[in-house]
């Protein structure tokens, strides 16, 4: 079980009893001298306890429920001071803080289509604030908390690398993309209050404190030496593999052994370092061609929908 909670402090053996294995915390303006204060930002010493209870941590950047509203003069300041308080805290620098866009956001160019080309005009100011974050110095991916169209339109506009969905806002659409979904069910927290919610968990990397040791599978050399193929075995949902990419290629193809079953998996592929995603639905029959961007070093292949298949990415 994954959960979120903010002024909330349940006890580590309630979060232990009830299954606990990953919290939402929070930093951002709170308790920063000059700025009112309700207890909300997670402290070393809370955070020393959770890990030392093997639970993982996960970070939310929000202050005002519409920060995001006021653009790239507060991206710039929330960016700088997300990156100090990573350092303070003594988290890892690569992992993730998701900025919140926590209210019901508008469609501030409803005259164009819903479009990745459109996506940072019909963003407004909250465009711009996540391009100040994106800009501003730092080592931990951009990540977007929202509904849905704040999420769809962060992510189409390359302007974060990871989402956490709120099922507010979202009017029952979920965006494949989203590493972290937050159901409207209160969990089963002696101890919290409504501010704990459970999330449901879609990859093995959720930018997460500690970081998760991701397996690289083992290259194999495909007789002609032209091509290199990575065989993952039954890779099932939930599991993200990173996969360095040889260089001098231009493309790879994407086989799955389906099994026989009618529907083919849905496969998640990203790339870095600006972090696009596509994702395919490969057979044995009828593989995926993807182009790889000039100069890619490394991808991602992780499995969408419920179930495993065995899947074999080869580069030529």
């Amino acid at each position: 079980m994954i959960v979120d909670y903010s002024t909330a402090r349940p006890s580590i053996p309630a979060l232990k009893a009830a299954g606990v294995t990953a919290v939402g915390r929070y930093i951002g303006w709170d308790s920063v001298p000059g700025y009112s204060s309700i207890g909300k930002n997670i402290t070393v010493a809370e955070a020393d306890k959770i890990l030392s209870a093997d639970m993982a941590i996960f970070l939310a950047f929000e202050y005002a429920s519409d920060a995001a509203t006021h653009g790239a003069p507060q991206g710039m300041a929330d960016g700088a001071l997300a990156m100090k308080q990573i350092s303070d805290l003594g988290a890892p620098p690569q992992m993730a803080v998701y900025f919140a866009v926590d209210f019901d956001m508008p469609d501030y160019a409803p005259a164009l289509p819903d479009t990745p080309a459109n996506a940072k005009a019909k963003l407004g100011p909250v465009g711009d604030y996540f391009a100040a974050i994106h800009d501003t110095p730092g080592s931990y991916e951009v990540g977007v908390y929202g509904g849905y169209y704040a999420v769809k339109r962060v992510l189409d506009a390359g302007l974060a690398t990871k989402a956490w969905q709120a099922m507010a806002w979202s009017g029952g659409q979920l965006d494949s993309r989203a590493v972290l979904y937050q159901t409207l069910s209160s969990a089963p927290v002696s101890g919290g209050d409504v501010d704990i919610r459970e999330n449901a968990i879609n990859v093995l990397d959720y930018g997460q404190w500690p970081r998760p040791k991701s397996p690289i599978p083992k290259p194999v050399l495909i007789p002609n030496g032209e091509e290199m193929a990575y065989i993952l075995n039954m890779l099932a949902k939930g599991i993200a593999h990173v996969i360095p990419v040889p260089a001098n290629v231009s493309k790879l193809t994407m086989y799955a052994d389906s099994m026989g079953a009618a529907i083919p998996p849905v496969i998640r592929i990203g790339f870095g370092p600006a972090w696009s995603v596509v994702e395919v639905k490969p057979t044995w029959d009828i593989p995926e061609v993807v182009t790889v961007p000039p100069g890619e070093n490394r991808i991602t292949v992780s499995r969408v929908d419920a179930g495993a298949v065995p899947v074999t990415v080869v580069f030529s």
